[in-house]
């Protein structure tokens, strides 16, 4: 195995970015694939594609040029982060307990405020504001998807455009056949005292 400088920021933020994803109400059932983007302030947009096949996830970033993708597995407890131009992958241990974002449910919509409706990106939305961790947060719930289309809070805001409803396949869920497997690379705050 090798271990490789990859580029671990885009990775740590991809990371968040796919909690929200995952934790904010796509059904089990759910199969799609869509364009995504993500503002954040002082920062550059982040624009990509995702994929969903129930609670699997596949997203794609083209970061200075080069393609990296992100592979969510829960059924498999795993996190794949793939360099395709190298034909490598590093893997990430998928923890859903240490996300601090719920799901969306009917429970969550009684106990946000509704500020009414919406058009995003051509998909008739529920708009409501919850209070997550005291910040203000507002979600954009697709009416005939149940799910965000949009969510923004104090820092970013964060779109799924082009949906499109279908089968997926299964190979877009997984490491490509050859590819070599890359350590992670470790960071000086992991280097706890031992005291």
């Amino acid at each position: 195995m090798k271990t490789h400088s990859c580029r671990i920021g885009m990775f740590q933020a991809g990371i968040v970015l796919a909690a929200i994803v995952a934790f904010c109400g796509f059904s089990m059932a759910a199969e799609f694939s869509a364009d995504f983007s993500v503002k954040t302030k002082g920062e550059e947009e982040v624009v990509g594609k995702i994929f969903v096949k129930g609670g699997k996830i596949r997203q794609e970033v083209t970061e200075e040029g080069e393609k990296q993708i992100m592979i969510i597995r829960p059924d498999k407890s795993m996190t794949w982060m793939i360099t395709p131009e190298e034909k490598m992958y590093m893997e990430i241990p998928y923890e859903s307990d240490t996300q601090s974002i719920e799901p969306w449910s009917a429970e969550r919509e009684k106990e946000a405020k509704s500020l009414g409706e919406e058009t995003v990106n051509g998909h008739a939305a529920k708009k409501f504001e919850a209070m997550e961790e005291g910040e203000k947060v507002t979600y954009w719930i697709s009416k005939k998807l149940n799910f965000p289309v949009k969510i923004e809070d104090s820092e970013s805001v964060m779109e799924y455009k082009n949906i499109k409803e279908g089968s997926v396949p299964d190979s877009e869920f997984e490491v490509p056949a050859g590819y070599e497997k890359m350590t992670m690379p470790v960071m000086p705050s992991q280097k706890g005292s031992s005291n």
